[in-house]
């Protein structure tokens, strides 16, 4: 009996990836610790490393360097993270596109988007979409860009649109596209001290309570260079808060003041709730936009979504802010 030719090509790409093997992975990968990525996913930290112990295996290298400090990343880490993070995110997507197809017109698509695109454009967008695919179940995430960016890269959404600070970096699997220009204004409750006087002293502002989320870093630099600049101590009071909810409802029960997107309280029924000041120092304008993944097809309905979004916004969106 003739001996079989052995594979080479098989010799050499052995592994199969187990999407929950990849899952958890990248949980190590993205907290550095076994303890935090079994907390995230509901299981123990010995199933954790088990999984991680066999991917190793399965690949015939270390992924993290184990230390009193957590799990460092080797290398190997890096070039798997980039790659797994694609394979999971086009196994979701693919769920979703049959899902689509199962019936005519009936499906499910998921997109994320940004606080200043909640007020007025999404209910918008939503209205509109339905009218054309009245089957089709659409789910929206809300948060600020930085999570919203994590979840289109891990394949929960199929596209993010939203206003991200200037700073914050773009992941190398994703795109983006301008679509208009998002400046903050100061905000406070209308009846605030400060209130229907231009725009106050900065001696008056340090001394009021100022609602900002710690995530937005870069604005809340720029927020005490400004007073700074001016010989004047920054803001001593501020109020760490990540829910746009929960910093209207403080702003109209309080005297704080926040930067806030004019979208944020665009509705009729809030424009006698606040008084808002355009021009201050403390704004850096922020581009509104429309992220993707590079070199991955759409479903039809998430692209659709997308023709929704581009009409709702051109006619809500003051035209000399369009890009």
């Amino acid at each position: 009996m003739p001996m079989k030719k052995p594979d080479l090509r098989s010799s050499l790409i052995r592994p199969s990836f187990d999407p929950q093997k990849l899952q958890l992975f990248l949980s190590v990968y993205e907290c550095r610790a076994f303890s935090s990525a079994a907390l995230e996913n509901g299981v123990s930290q010995q199933a954790v490393s088990k999984s991680v112990a066999r991917l190793e295996d399965s690949l015939g290298l270390s992924l993290f360097e184990r230390g009193p400090t957590g799990a460092e990343p080797t290398q190997f880490a890096h070039v798997l993270a980039r790659r797994a993070k694609t394979i999971i995110a086009e196994g979701r997507l693919a769920v979703a596109e049959l899902s689509a197809l199962r019936g005519s017109g009936k499906g499910y698509v998921r997109i994320g988007l940004g606080w200043s695109f909640l007020p007025r454009i999404g209910p918008a967008l939503v209205e509109r979409f339905r009218k054309r695919y009245p089957d089709v179940t659409v789910s929206i995430a809300s948060g600020d860009s930085k999570s919203l960016y994590h979840k289109l890269v891990s394949g929960d959404v199929e596209w993010v649109a939203s206003a991200p600070p200037s700073d914050l970096p773009l992941d190398p699997t994703l795109e983006r596209r301008k679509l208009f220009i998002d400046q903050d204004m100061l905000v406070m409750r209308k009846g605030h001290p400060l209130a229907g006087k231009g725009m106050p002293p900065l001696l008056l502002l340090t001394q009021q309570p100022w609602m900002i989320s710690a995530k937005l870093v870069q604005q809340w630099q720029r927020i005490c260079d400004c007073f700074s600049s001016e010989g004047v101590e920054p803001p001593q009071t501020h109020v760490d808060l990540d829910s746009v909810i929960l910093l209207k409802s403080m702003l109209l029960q309080s005297d704080g003041v926040a930067l806030l997107s004019p979208e944020l309280f665009s509705l009729e029924h809030e424009k006698d709730q606040f008084h808002a000041i355009r021009d201050t120092p403390f704004v850096i304008p922020r581009t509104a936009s429309i992220a993707t993944r590079r070199n991955s097809k759409q479903q039809p309905v998430a692209r659709a979504l997308i023709e929704d979004l581009d009409n709702v916004w051109r006619k809500l969106i003051d035209t000399d802010l369009h890009l």
